[in-house]
C-alpha cells in the first residue's frame, strides 16, 4: 500500500516524534511504500529512510541505502520558512520557535497553507493511497485542505487538545474542520479520545484507540552495572556530547540559586545544546555503576508539566533515601537542578525563591528542607539521551517515575520502562491510569504502581515510591519479570500499525 504520512516536527524526543517514526519503520519493513513529511533535518541517522529530500524539489531526492526491508520510506521535508510553531516550548536548530498559543493569525496562516501545498503535491506525486496526519491539529485541517477524495486517519497526540484545542476558539474551529473530513480519528487511549469528543462531538462517531508500542529490541532487561556502563561506553563515541552542557555549566546553576538570580538561570538553559546529552554524562554514569542501594529513574522533558519538581521532593522526603537518574532535557531542567542544589544546602529560603519565580510547587517544612541536605550526591542528570542510549539506561534503576501533571494521551515511557525491567510508577489520571489499571491487573495488585496527584503529589509519590522499594528483592525481581515479558507482547509497535490500517478501513481496533 502506498501511504503518505504527514507529522510536523522531527523523529526523535517526544512521543508523537517516536510514534512516527516507529509507524513508518514498521509499515516499510512490512512492504508499503512510505513517503513521511516531516521537519527531520538528519534523516540519515535513521536506518529506515531509504531516500529524503525537500517537497519543493522532489525530483533530486538523495538515495541513502539504509537497511533492505520489503518495502520503502522517503523523507520529505516542507518548506515552511524559519518560524516552526510547538504546543510546548523548546529549542530547535535552524528555527524561530513559537508556540501555538502565542502564534499570530498571519503566521497561523501561512504554516498552514505551506503545508498544505507540500502535502497536495506530495500526494499528487507518490500516488498516495491513505493518508495518516499526525495531530487532531493541525494535520487534520492540513489534510482537510490538501486532499480531495484521498481518505485520511487522524491520529490524536493529547498536546493538540490540551495545549490548541482546548484553550483558543481558533483552533477548535479548525480542529473540527479537519476531523469532520477524517476517515477515522485514533488516540492512544480512550482518555484522550474522550476529551476530544467533548470538545468535537460530531466525531463520536469515529473515533477508535490504537495505543503506541514499544521497541522490544532495545527496551529489554540487563543487570544495573551492565546496563549503566554499557550506556557510559556508549556515550563515550557520542560527538554531540561536546555540545552538551558541562560542569561549568551546573557550577554557574548554583551560583544563580545562591544569588537569586532568576534570569541567569533562564539564560543557562540557551548557552548549550538541549539536544545533546551531557558533556559529563559518561563519568557520572560510571560513577553510578559503583553504588548500591535502590535507584529511581525519570525519563521524558524537563517541563514543569512533566512534574519532575514533585519527584525532587519526593526524594527529599524519603528515608532511606534512593539514588535517581533523571533522563532528559528542556529549558527548565536549570530550575529543577536549582531545586536540588536549595535542597541540598538545606535552604527553605532558595526553595522559597524558586517556588515564588517558577510555576513549581511544594509543601515541604522548613525542617523537611534542612533534612534534605545532601540530596545533590543522590541525583544525576544526564541530559538528553534518545532511545540508544536511553533504553539501557532505564534498564538500570528499580522504579520509573512519570510524575506528569499535565493529562496524557498514554503514557509509553511507563510502557518502555515496563519492557526495560523497572516497575512504573505514574501519577493516576488521564491515561497514564490506564496504562497503570491494566499492568496492576495483570499482577493482582490495585494501586501499587499507581500514586494520587494533585496538591500533595510529592507526598503521595513518596509514599507510594517508599511501598515499592520495601519489597524484598525477590518480590521486585519478579514483579518487574512479569510485567516486562507482558509489556512485550501487550505492547508492540506491529499491532499500533495494523491498527491504524483498520481504522482507516473502517474497522475497529478494540
Amino acid at each position: 500500500m502506498r501511504i503518505l504520512v504527514w507529522h510536523g516536527w522531527l523523529l526523535e524526543g517526544a512521543g508523537s516524534n517516536v510514534y512516527t517514526a516507529r509507524i513508518v519503520e514498521t509499515w516499510r519493513q512490512e512492504g508499503h511504500d512510505v513517503l513521511l513529511l516531516c521537519q527531520e533535518p538528519n534523516p540519515e541517522r535513521h536506518p529506515f529512510i531509504d531516500a529524503a529530500g525537500a517537497t519543493g524539489r522532489i525530483s533530486s531526492i538523495q538515495e541513502l541505502g539504509p537497511e533492505p526491508a520489503a518495502g520503502r520510506a522517503v523523507l520529505l521535508r516542507p518548506h515552511i520558512g524559519e518560524l516552526l510553531p510547538v504546543f510546548v516550548y523548546d529549542e530547535y536548530e535552524g528555527f524561530r520557535v513559537r508556540t501555538f498559543a502565542d502564534l499570530p493569525d498571519q503566521d497561523l496562516d501561512a504554516y498552514l497553507e505551506a503545508n498544505v501545498t507540500a502535502l497536495r503535491d506530495a500526494a499528487r506525486w507518490h500516488g498516495s493511497e491513505l493518508v495518516v496526519a499526525g495531530h487532531a491539529f493541525p494535520g487534520a485541517v492540513i489534510a482537510r485542505r490538501a486532499l480531495q477524495d484521498l481518505p485520511y486517519v487522524v491520529k490524536v497526540h493529547g498536546s493538540d487538545v490540551e495545549y490548541a484545542i482546548r484553550i483558543q476558539r481558533r483552533y477548535l474551529a479548525l480542529a473540527r474542520e479537519g476531523l469532520e473530513g477524517a476517515t477515522a480519528i485514533t488516540g492512544a487511549s480512550r482518555d484522550v479520545l474522550d476529551r476530544l469528543v467533548a470538545l468535537v462531538p460530531s466525531v463520536a462517531d469515529r473515533v477508535t484507540v490504537a495505543a503506541p508500542g514499544v521497541e522490544a529490541d532495545r527496551f529489554r532487561p540487563m543487570p544495573r552495572r551492565r546496563a549503566l556502563l554499557h550506556t557510559a561506553e556508549l556515550l563515550d563515541a557520542e560527538p554531540a556530547r561536546r555540545r552538551g552542557r558541562t560542569a561549568d555549566a551546573a557550577r554557574a546553576a548554583a551560583e544563580a540559586v545562591r544569588g537569586r538570580d532568576a534570569d541567569a538561570l533562564d539564560r543557562l538553559a540557551g548557552s548549550y545544546d538541549q539536544n545533546a546529552p551531557d558533556a559529563p554524562a559518561p563519568s557520572r554514569l560510571r560513577r553510578l555503576a559503583d553504588r548500591d542501594g535502590p535507584l529511581v529513574g525519570y525519563l521524558g522533558k524537563l517541563i514543569v508539566q512533566k512534574g519532575v519538581h514533585h519527584l525532587i521532593n519526593a526524594l527529599a522526603l524519603l528515608r532511606p533515601r534512593p539514588r535517581a537518574l533523571i533522563i532528559g532535557y528542556g529549558t527548565f531542567r536549570e530550575w529543577l537542578e536549582g531545586l536540588v542544589v536549595a535542597l541540598d544546602r538545606g535552604d527553605a529560603g532558595a526553595v522559597s525563591f524558586l517556588m515564588d519565580r517558577s510555576p513549581m510547587t511544594s509543601d515541604l517544612s522548613p525542617e523537611e528542607i534542612v533534612a534534605a541536605a545532601g540530596l545533590a550526591d543522590d541525583v544525576t542528570f544526564t541530559g538528553r539521551l534518545n532511545h540508544r542510549y536511553a533504553a539501557p539506561a532505564v534498564a538500570a534503576v528499580d522504579v520509573l517515575v512519570v510524575p506528569s501533571i499535565l493529562e496524557e494521551a498514554f503514557g509509553m515511557v511507563a510502557v518502555e520502562g515496563t519492557a526495560a525491567g523497572a516497575l512504573p510508577l505514574v501519577a493516576r489520571h488521564s491515561g497514564l491510569a490506564e496504562v497503570a489499571t491494566d499492568l496492576e491487573a495483570r499482577i493482582g495488585r490495585p494501586g501499587l504502581l499507581s500514586y494520587q496527584p494533585g496538591p500533595h503529589a510529592a507526598r503521595s509519590l513518596a509514599a507510594s515510591l517508599h511501598t515499592l522499594l520495601s519489597l524484598t528483592e525477590a518480590e521486585r525481581d519478579a514483579l518487574s519479570g512479569e510485567l516486562s515479558a507482558y509489556a512485550r507482547r501487550r505492547w508492540g509497535w506491529q499491532r499500533t500499525a495494523r491498527d491504524l490500517l483498520t481504522a482507516a478501513a473502517g474497522g475497529s481496533t478494540s
